[in-house]
């Protein structure tokens, strides 16, 4: 069964706090790669909660995933974690999840 808590997977926080909409242009602005999410889809064992589809996004040099999420603690909002990649985890995302950008 896949966890609630996002905090397990580490990273860094890049936005807090912010509309859907602003997590979408962020992830548009520094991925190569960005593919669109669903609420409730499963990325290493956990659960990823989310208001609508928003997009996650991949930085292959980096090997980070730039990975949006909604807390439902007040003063957290919907929140965007860049976290540390293996290339199963980006080979996971492109093969369970519908490619946007080019």
């Amino acid at each position: 069964m896949a966890s609630r808590c996002v905090n397990n997977l580490g990273g860094q926080v890049l936005l807090m706090d912010v509309t859907p909409d602003q997590v979408n242009d962020y992830v548009r602005k520094h991925s190569k790669e960005y593919y669109e999410m669903v609420p409730g889809f499963v990325f290493k064992d956990i659960r990823i909660l989310l208001q609508k589809p928003m997009l996650v996004g991949l930085q292959i040099r980096k090997k980070k995933v730039l990975l949006p999420f909604t807390k439902l603690c007040p003063g957290y909002g919907t929140v965007l974690l860049e976290i540390a990649a293996k290339d199963a985890d980006l080979e996971f995302i492109r093969s369970n999840l519908v490619k946007i950008s080019e």
